[in-house]
């Protein structure tokens, strides 16, 4: 049975990455109007792939509330472009070693991101001004400030300060998006990080009959006169008192159930 369900997903992901980049492609190509359509098409891309794996989102708070500025979430791996790109018509912040991923690569290229290469200081400040030209066009843009993908089970990395540099220099408000997924039964951590090589992981996400996520987005957060180091710690510590909460409510259902359980 799992592995009848990870053809289908297979066959499934081969249909949908071709049409979803052939409309993309068609789009893709112009200035700030090209990159703000497609958002809609990364959208759509990331609903696809959450339908495709069966990911059960639970979303607190109003994603079309957010009008344009920086969204800052915790970082789970390579499933959360998925979840948040499925939530968000957003502009994605990958490394720039992800350039070069044979098909991934081209695939994030046509969705018109800000490749994130920190090898030189010019290469940062470009970075810096074309963060504050997106949220200047009123286009969301996604940013993953611990630096590295994490299993979250010691809370939320210090967050690099880099990225909040745009919004300490202007007016644009910061979303703090809490992001969570729950246990899987096998005792298996969904989230990947570390030295974990990447088909393996994919091969089992694929097996799973369904995965479950809580997306919260806090309070947006007003620069109010921080530097920008101030402004990532500030950031940072809202998010992982979220976190915790939502983590040790988490443990308190599981509990509820395995008590349920037993009783049965």
């Amino acid at each position: 049975m799992v592995m009848l369900r990870r053809i289908v997903k297979l066959l499934a992901i081969s249909l949908w990455l071709p049409v979803t980049g052939f409309f993309s492609f068609f789009v893709h190509i112009g200035g700030w109007g090209a990159i703000r359509r497609v958002t809609y098409c990364s959208r759509a891309w990331g609903r696809g792939f959450i339908h495709i794996l069966n990911v059960k989102i639970t979303i607190t708070g109003d994603p079309d509330s957010f009008k344009g500025g920086l969204i800052v979430s915790n970082h789970m791996g390579y499933l959360d472009i998925l979840v948040h790109g499925s939530i968000f018509p957003i502009r994605f912040t990958p490394k720039i070693d992800i350039k070069h991923w044979p098909i991934l690569g081209w695939y994030l290229g046509i969705s018109r991101p800000l490749w994130v290469d920190r090898s030189s200081k010019q290469k940062s400040i470009d970075a810096f001004q074309e963060i504050l030209d997106t949220m200047k066009h009123g286009i969301p843009i996604l940013v993953y400030p611990e630096g590295t993908s994490t299993d979250g089970e010691n809370g939320i990395k210090a967050f690099k300060s880099t990225p909040f540099e745009a919004v300490a220099a202007s007016d644009f408000p910061i979303m703090p998006v809490v992001t969570y997924y729950e246990p899987m039964e096998d005792g298996l951590p969904v989230a990947w990080f570390g030295d974990m090589t990447l088909m393996p992981h994919l091969w089992r996400i694929l097996g799973y009959k369904s995965i479950n996520v809580e997306v919260h987005m806090l309070p947006p957060v007003k620069c109010e006169g921080r530097s920008r180091k101030e402004l990532a710690a500030y950031v940072h510590d809202l998010m992982e008192k979220e976190y915790w909460n939502i983590k040790q409510r988490q443990q308190e259902r599981a509990k509820i159930q395995d008590a349920a359980l037993a009783l049965n």
